[in-house]
C-alpha cells in the first residue's frame, strides 16, 4: 500500500507484488522499478500486517505491506 506523496505520484493506492526477502530487498526493488521516487522510498517506514518494522524485517510473502513516506509540515 502507498501513502502520501508516493501514492499521489504513482497514482495509486496500492499493487499486489509477488516478493521474498527483507524490508530493505523491497525497498530496493520498488526503487529500481520507480527510480524517480527512490529518495522518497529509501526514506519511508514501513508496516507489515499493520505494525512498524525495521528494514531487516524478513517478508516471506502474502503480508499486507505500507509504504509511509515522511511527512513535513508545521
Amino acid at each position: 500500500m502507498y501513502f502520501s506523496i508516493i501514492r499521489e505520484k504513482l497514482k495509486k493506492s496500492q499493487e499486489d507484488i509477488d516478493f521474498q526477502g527483507s524490508v530493505k530487498d523491497l525497498k530496493g526493488y520498488l526503487s529500481e522499478r520507480y527510480p524517480d521516487l527512490r529518495h522518497l522510498i529509501e526514506a519511508s517506514k514501513v508496516a507489515v500486517n499493520e505494525e512498524y518494522v525495521d528494514d531487516d524485517f524478513p517478508l516471506k510473502g502474502g503480508e499486507r505491506v505500507a509504504l509511509i513516506p515522511p511527512v513535513s509540515g508545521g
